[in-house]
């Protein structure tokens, strides 16, 4: 059996999804398996809008990073959201067990499609969603790429776009 390679992104501080220093937020991290970014989704009582279901909302941010951080990856650019469609199959309750998987359908310069889910402990869907992804400039993405927390293992998405980057790989 073939092992997957398993890589973490960055996290920003503040991002309502990632961020270790947003207390009102999901605190996840995302990886990378084969092309594949994914998340575990671990939802609060906080994050509910009627009791013991976690709000749509939640799970729109939840879809939307993961699938904006699989757009980053493919052209190697910070992107914003240009279109999001999410369809909701089944409630999600808070707690652990759901993990939301990302992917890239089509990309070019200037636009990312996308297409994300969410499944429970059983692996059943409990959403699903598209979006288009614009990219950001070569400059906007560095200077957010300067902002993103790095513990040594993540993958180091935008360094191709770094001077540094060239003269190291030339020599």
């Amino acid at each position: 059996m073939e092992l997957l390679a398993v890589q973490d992104l960055p996290t920003s501080p503040h991002c309502f999804v990632c961020g270790e220093r947003n207390p009102a937020g999901l605190n996840a991290r995302f990886l990378v398996e084969d092309d594949l970014v994914r998340m575990s989704l671990t939802a609060r009582e906080r994050h509910c809008g009627y009791p013991n279901v976690v709000h749509g909302g939640i799970l729109a941010a939840a879809l939307d990073e993961c699938m904006g951080w699989a757009a980053a990856r493919s052209i190697h650019r910070m992107c914003v959201t240009g279109e999001l469609t999410v369809r909701y199959l089944k409630p999600v309750p808070p707690g652990p067990g759901y993990t939301v998987y990302a992917e890239v359908l089509r990309s070019s310069r200037r636009l990312v499609h996308t297409r994300g889910w969410i499944t429970g402990p059983d692996g059943e869907r409990h959403a699903h969603a598209e979006g288009r992804f614009l990219p950001l400039s070569e400059a906007e993405t560095l200077r957010i790429d300067d902002g993103l927390v790095y513990r040594g293992e993540e993958e180091r998405v935008f360094d191709v776009l770094r001077p540094e980057h060239d003269r190291e790989q030339n020599g």
